[in-house]
């Protein structure tokens, strides 16, 4: 049951809206709206067509009703009271125009709600105020305010489901439990480390944020600076080998297992060269480094890592330095372009890159890494380009043992 299904269709028309209407001893409610889905055991579809025993059916009843039970136990635990305004709350009682709040609330990635629809805790209205307040006295613009509501919201959103799947394959893993019962489990132990997770994550901004602000600083230094593309990086693309034919031989938890071991090997590597994940999109990771030899170490130890782990398909990497620009937590460009075009002709096991950042490399680390076979091949959208592999030559391998 996601946020968006019970903030929509699921809610009435009007709730108490302003706090000074309720009785001074009445206790607020924190019941949960209830999800269509959750309304009856029957009403599921997939149960429609499937006549149920009586013991089948009491067995059914009686996890529908513990998983209302965590489910509402959950989010009140996250929600922090109830639903108690409207867009049209918001300004009348607290003065924040209703389109900032639409514009917030569809940043998060929640699904628009009509001007009286009551969907907003004390919480949300701390949260949306405090960033409205800043479009209304000019330190943002309403741009700036909605690119940054969009990545609290996509990022934020990623983390709550990596979180959550993980407590789900960890009850697998090491309880034996089935999907369904693991992820009962999981409603049942996520309040007891909320407080935890909550401090993590405010930990762990601060330490990206003040790693990323040293980065910004240092590019105040450069001089003759492209306007255009301002940001010199090494960028690099690698992706498993036949992905989407092994996808059709495994099961889908061998499927998970594999994809779970690649993306913790790549950003193994990744950290410990120095580098930086820009994203994984399933079998391909895209990584960012500050200078040509650190993103040519991490480049081949990726090719040489991954390809000697048994349990991977081997991997092709395409590497490349030059300039871009970054918005929306992303890099763009003729150089990353380049690199993503490189990663699709390199062969099994090895990395291709160009002939300017090659010497780049060479430059940056003479003898600590050399050219293999050279050719000139056709990428499209991009045209012929000379590209080459890079090989470890004096370089050491990354330490990756703790």
């Amino acid at each position: 049951m996601s946020e968006a299904d019970m903030d929509e269709g699921s809610l009435p028309e009007r709730t108490l809206a302003d706090p000074s209407q309720a009785s001074p001893d009445a206790a607020p409610s924190f019941d949960p709206p209830v999800d269509p889905a959750l309304s009856t055991p029957e009403s599921s579809p997939d149960l429609e067509q499937t006549p149920l025993e009586g013991t089948e059916l009491l067995d059914l009843n009686r996890r529908f009703a513990a998983v209302r039970r965590s489910v509402g136990a959950l989010e009140r635990s996250l929600l922090q009271g109830p639903r108690r305004y409207s867009r049209r709350d918001l300004l009348e009682d607290q003065q924040i125009p209703e389109r900032l709040t639409s514009v917030y609330w569809r940043s998060l990635g929640f699904s628009p709600v009509d001007e009286d629809t009551v969907v907003f805790t004390e919480e949300d209205a701390y949260a949306i105020g405090d960033l409205a307040a800043m479009v209304e006295e000019g330190v943002l613009s309403e741009r700036a305010f909605a690119s940054i509501t969009r990545g609290l919201g996509f990022h934020m959103g990623r983390l709550a489901m990596w979180i959550t799947e993980a407590l789900v394959d960890e009850a697998k893993y090491s309880e034996e439990m089935g999907d369904a019962e693991a992820r009962q489990r999981m409603l049942e132990v996520i309040p007891e480390l909320l407080e935890t997770l909550e401090s993590q994550v405010m930990f762990t901004f601060r330490r990206q944020l003040a790693a990323y602000a040293a980065r910004a600083g240092s590019e105040v230094l450069h001089s003759g600076t492209d306007e255009l593309f301002p940001l010199q990086r090494a960028v690099g693309f690698a992706d498993l080998v036949q992905f989407t034919r092994l996808a059709q031989d495994l099961s889908g938890a061998q499927l998970a297992e594999v994809v779970g071991r690649f993306e913790a090997v790549s950003r193994d590597v990744i950290s410990v060269g120095g580098g930086r994940v820009v994203k994984t999109v399933g079998d391909e990771i895209m990584f960012l480094t500050d200078s040509p030899a650190d993103g040519a170490q991490i480049a081949v130890s990726l090719a040489e890592t991954i390809t000697a782990d048994p349990a991977l398909p081997p991997v092709r990497v395409g590497f490349a330095w030059g300039s871009m620009f970054s918005r929306y937590g992303d890099v763009f460009g003729p150089t990353v372009n380049l690199a993503a075009r490189m990663e699709s002709v390199a062969r099994p096991g090895t990395v291709t890159t160009d002939v300017e950042t090659a010497e780049a490399v060479e430059a940056a680390l003479p003898g600590g890494f050399a050219a293999g076979s050279e050719e000139d091949v056709d990428l499209p959208g991009i045209g012929e380009v000379h590209v080459l592999e890079l090989h470890r030559d004096a370089s050491a391998p990354l330490a990756l043992e703790l």
